[in-house]
């Protein structure tokens, strides 16, 4: 299946995005781009855009044309966009200012519209299946390009236009990002409306905008989830589903997403840009089940080997694009970068082996720690990180953010400092603590981590 295919499988007057002014209906979206498109065959196209519905059109219009094409967020540099263009050997890129690009060399034609790409350019065969290419987060290093299908990005997305047309789903993340373009997907091929707020509003004017529009359906990061449960008006949302993903889920926010949206099923999956989509959960509880290592629920194998999570996922490349690193063993295990620990019935995240903290040999995970320091009512956010030290390497300190912004922040200090040393090990205890009035996110919806 090809997205133009599955789109015209919607009524014609079906209702895909909604944003602020406007609605963009199905026909938008596949009939936009025909002049000239299937000059494009067999192509590779980057495309560096704003606008989700403008986005939106163009990947229907080029999947199954081109060879792949690469979404990227518009906060990219231009010099990373250009590295990108190179190493995948790229021949167009479609951005919203063409200007951009002016200093720098190297760099193939530059667009701001498609039909004027198209025209450009000479057509070769078309592939048999179109390379979605999505970057990874850059947390570890350069970030790099992972190729995906549709059937790939879609596998998990239920197709039920009567059903869906009662579904509203709100976009909270970068449409370009893994997790973005899972809800993007998951809505307007089963059917359901978007509900796009301006990705600049402050999250107050996106829950109003999610009222206004009678959003069902919402996916976020814990941390966003936890900002979310505190806005003013978010009760006034008639939730249906709730999902979680992209950090370790704790039992506090479960228990709070529960209490505030008594109808609604609560989900937290674990998905990676190179993994794909792996495994949902959805027995509000903390972690997954062991049986899942026997009998994945979605069809992806899973395994935990001294002490780490491996996933294999067959529709997915194992190599970075355009790079013959690969990100799989030969039996196409992918290393999460994740630690567990097994607790009875259960497989519990313990955090990220690229963040552990090495406190005099002793490692430390700050999701580890997190997640405890969450647990206290003082507390609203938190951000754990390595404090050098010339005599352990290094010690745990942490940013918080408090829930009530009167609390004398000395005696917080005092009182959360006394808690880490009664709930944590000695050598995960906190070595100081700051007081911040909030968190940055990154497009994924994670508290930007690089503490300067």
């Amino acid at each position: 299946m090809i997205l133009r295919d599955g789109l015209k499988k919607l009524p014609n007057n079906s209702i895909l995005i909604l944003s602020t002014n406007k609605k963009i209906y199905r026909d938008e979206i596949t009939t936009h781009y025909k002049k000239n498109i299937n000059r494009l065959a067999g192509a590779r196209v980057l495309i560096c855009l704003s606008d989700v519905s403008v986005a939106l059109s163009i990947i229907t219009a080029l999947d199954g044309i081109v060879e792949a094409f690469a979404l990227i967020s518009p906060a990219t540099s231009s010099k990373l966009i250009s590295l990108f263009a190179v190493s995948g050997n790229f021949e167009a890129i479609l951005c919203n200012d063409t200007k951009t690009f002016n200093d720098l060399k190297n760099v193939p034609p530059v667009f701001h519209d498609l039909d004027t790409l198209a025209a450009s350019f000479t057509p070769r065969k078309i592939p048999k299946e179109t390379r979605w290419l999505i970057t990874t987060s850059g947390t570890t290093g350069e970030p790099k390009l992972v190729s995906h299908t549709l059937m790939s990005l879609s596998r998990t997305t239920k197709v039920d236009p009567v059903r869906g047309a009662n579904v509203r789903w709100g976009m909270l993340y970068d449409y370009t990002r893994f997790a973005g373009l899972q809800v993007l997907l998951q809505s307007v091929i089963s059917g359901s409306k978007l509900i796009v707020p301006p990705f600049k509003d402050s999250l107050d004017k996106k829950i109003q905008n999610f009222i206004d529009h009678n959003c069902t359906h919402l996916s976020a990061t814990p941390t966003l989830w936890r900002k979310i449960v505190m806005t003013t008006k978010v009760n006034q949302i008639n939730l249906l589903q709730a999902t979680l993903g992209g950090e370790i889920v704790d039992d506090r926010i479960l228990s709070a997403i529960a209490k505030l949206f008594p109808k609604a099923r609560i989900t937290h999956i674990f998905a990676s840009t190179e993994a794909g989509v792996g495994f949902s959960v959805s027995d509000n509880r903390e972690g997954f089940p062991l049986s899942y290592l026997k009998k994945p629920p979605l069809g992806v194998d899973i395994k935990v080997t001294n002490g780490k999570l491996y996933v294999r996922n067959k529709r997915v490349y194992s190599k970075y694009f355009g790079s013959d690193i690969s990100f799989a063993s030969k039996g196409g295990w992918v290393d999460t970068g994740d630690s567990v620990e097994i607790k009875k019935d259960r497989v519990l995240f313990r955090g990220r082996e690229d963040g552990v903290i090495n406190v005099g040999g002793d490692k430390v995970y700050p999701e580890e720690v997190e997640n405890v320091l969450l647990k206290h009512p003082l507390v609203a956010a938190v951000r754990v990180y390595a404090k050098p030290n010339p005599i352990t390497g290094f010690l745990v300190a942490a940013d918080v953010t408090l829930i009530d912004s009167n609390t004398d922040e000395k005696e917080a200090r005092k009182v959360l400092q006394t808690y880490s040393l009664e709930a944590l090990d000695r050598h995960k205890a906190l070595a100081s603590i700051t007081i911040v009035p909030r968190f940055d996110l990154n497009s994924s919806g994670k508290i930007v981590r690089e503490v300067l």
